[in-house]
């Protein structure tokens, strides 16, 4: 099949898609429609929608010069976090992770439906995955308040507390048997 959309085709897909919106319907429903009506798959449709809204997006009058109505994007409805509440989600999730609760666990206390809930942790896993630098601050700031939470990149919880290098060295070996004591002590002595 030709790959060439008509300006009658283009201007049916938007109409689908515009009665799909009002109907309450995903965008889905009109792409199956309309590769039922022209043999195009439905990725192929979905595709060239998008393609085609991103170009009346750059080019408004375009879209009205060939008489298509073009819905509100779903892009232009989607709320960007805040610095505040990125940090506050963070270290909602942090210190929630430290006292036993899961990062869902501790997003569904906060959220107040699954759709904000699914953001929320989306937004999470985009900061650890992504914004370590950021997330390392954070964690920083809970440490130098004494706050317990949890580090995601080591898997471990901090108790918040500033140890020095002695007192760490010190819960290491008490926490060795005598024969390990005996090793690290060996060890110590080739190295002074």
């Amino acid at each position: 099949m030709e790959n060439n959309w008509t300006i009658n085709q283009t201007k049916e897909l938007f109409a689908l898609v515009n009665e799909a919106s009002i109907s309450g319907k995903g965008l889905k429903t009109a792409f199956e429609t309309m590769s039922y009506r022209c043999g195009r798959s439905v990725n192929s449709v979905r595709n060239y929608y998008y393609s085609q809204l991103k170009m009346f997006e750059l080019v408004p009058t375009l879209a009205a010069d060939l008489g298509v109505t073009v819905i509100k994007s779903a892009r232009e409805q989607f709320e960007l976090f805040k610095e505040d509440e990125i940090d506050d989600l963070m270290r909602k999730i942090l210190i929630g992770k430290a006292n036993g609760v899961s990062v869902r666990g501790t997003i569904a206390s906060i959220s107040s439906s699954p759709k904000e809930a699914l953001r929320l942790q989306n937004k999470y896993r985009s900061m650890v995955a992504h914004h370590k630098n950021k997330v390392t601050a954070i964690m920083n700031d809970l440490a130098a308040k004494g706050i317990k939470h949890y580090d995601p990149y080591t898997k471990q919880i901090s108790d918040g507390s500033k140890k020095s290098g002695l007192t760490k060295l010190n819960e290491y070996i008490s926490k060795l048997d005598e024969n390990e004591v005996g090793n690290f002590l060996n060890l110590l002595g080739k190295l002074i």
